[in-house]
C-alpha cells in the first residue's frame, strides 16, 4: 500500500496512542513484555476470537488427520501468543543493547549467507511470517550487509516510526511498492536483500504446492534471484522457550539451468516455500495462521 501524504487528526491519533504503548512496553522489563505480550494474544484468541475460524480451519485443512480438536486448538492459542510476544519484543528494541542482542538471537547457517556473498552478486534472503520475523533486522548487528524490503503503512506517521525500529540495528530499507531500483543497487553492492514472501498474491502469483495445498505465492523473490544471479536462501526463525531466538539459514535453493525462464523462477519459489513448509510442520505454533493463505484458487 502506497504511502498516504496527507497525515490526518486519524493519524494522528494513532500515532500517539502507538507511541503511549511503546513508552509502557519499554519501561517493563523483557520478560514480563513477553508475558504481558502472551497474554494479550490469548485474550485475543479465547476471549476476542479474532480470526479464530479462519486459523482454527487452516489447521483442520493441514493437520486434522493427525490432531484432534484439542491439539488444534492448543497449537491455534500458542500462536496468538507467539504474535503477542513477538509484538512486545519489536516494541522494546528501542532498549535493546549489543549484549541484549547477543543474548537474544543465534544464527544457524551464516555460513550459507558468506558462501552466497562470495559469488559478488548479492544474496536474496527470504522468510516468512514465522516466529519473530522483526528479528531479522538484527542480523546488521552480526555483521551482515543487509537490505530490507519493506512494505509501507497507510498512516506515515506510524510507517515511520516502524522503519526507525527496524533499521536501528544498522540495516538498510528499501520501500516494496514502486522502482525497485535500491533493491538492485543493494544487490550490485554484494548485499543481503531480505524480505517476506508468504502471504496470498492473487492472481498475479505462482502457484506452488504450500503444505499439500496448492497456493497464490509471490514470484518476486525467485524472479529477482533468477534475473541478477544472487543466490535464493530460505530462513525461518525458531523460538526456543519464552525469549531466545535462533534464526537458521537454509542452504542456496538449486534449480537447473538448462531451463526456461518462467519455469527457474516457479522451482525457486516452491524451493524456498517447501523450506517455510518444513519449518511449520515442525513448529506449527509460531507460524501466523491469521492470513488467508489459500484464498486464491488456481484457474483449473
Amino acid at each position: 500500500m502506497a504511502k498516504s501524504r496527507n497525515t490526518t487528526v486519524q493519524h494522528r491519533l494513532e500515532y500517539g496512542a502507538a507511541r503511549a504503548a511503546q513508552a509502557i512496553i519499554c519501561a517493563l522489563p523483557a520478560g514480563a513484555a513477553r508475558g504481558v505480550g502472551a497474554a494479550l494474544g490469548r485474550f485475543a484468541f479465547d476471549a476476542l476470537k479474532l480470526r479464530r475460524g479462519v486459523v482454527m480451519r487452516h489447521l483442520e485443512r493441514i493437520f486434522g488427520d493427525s490432531c484432534d480438536r484439542a491439539e488444534l486448538t492448543e497449537i491455534a492459542r500458542e500462536s496468538y501468543r507467539n504474535f503477542g510476544r513477538m509484538t512486545f519484543e519489536y516494541m522494546r528494541f528501542p532498549r535493546m543493547t549489543p549484549g541484549d542482542v547477543e543474548s537474544l538471537i543465534t544464527v544457524t547457517g551464516g555460513e550459507h549467507i558468506s558462501e552466497a556473498l562470495e559469488g559478488g552478486r548479492g544474496a536474496v534472503l527470504v522468510a516468512g511470517h514465522f516466529g519473530n520475523w522483526e528479528t531479522l533486522a538484527m542480523l546488521a548487528s552480526k555483521g551482515y550487509p543487509m537490505t530490507f524490503l519493506v512494505g509501507e503503512q497507510h498512516n506515515l506517521l506510524v510507517d515511520g516510526m516502524m522503519n526507525r525500529l527496524r533499521s536501528r540495528f544498522g540495516g538498510e530499507l528499501v520501500p516494496v511498492t514502486g522502482n525497485l531500483m535500491g533493491v538492485l543497487r543493494a544487490l550490485r553492492r554484494n548485499r543481503v536483500v531480505c524480505m517476506l514472501s508468504d502471504q496470498d498474491a492473487g492472481r498475479n502469483g505462482v502457484f506452488v504446492e504450500f503444505l499439500g495445498k496448492p497456493a497464490s505465492t509471490p514470484f518476486g523473490p525467485g524472479r529477482m534471484s533468477e534475473s541478477t544471479g544472487a543466490p535464493l536462501l530460505p530462513c525461518g526463525i525458531v523460538r526456543h522457550g519464552g525469549g531466545p531466538h535462533e534464526i537458521v539459514v537454509r542452504p542456496t535453493v538449486a534449480v537447473p539451468d538448462d531451463i526456461q525462464k518462467d519455469e527457474r523462477v516457479r522451482l525457486l519459489t516452491q524451493g524456498y516455500t517447501d523450506e517455510f513448509a518444513a519449518f511449520i510442520r515442525e513448529r506449527p505454533d509460531l507460524s501466523l495462521w491469521m492470513h488467508r493463505r489459500w484464498m486464491t484458487r488456481p484457474p483449473e
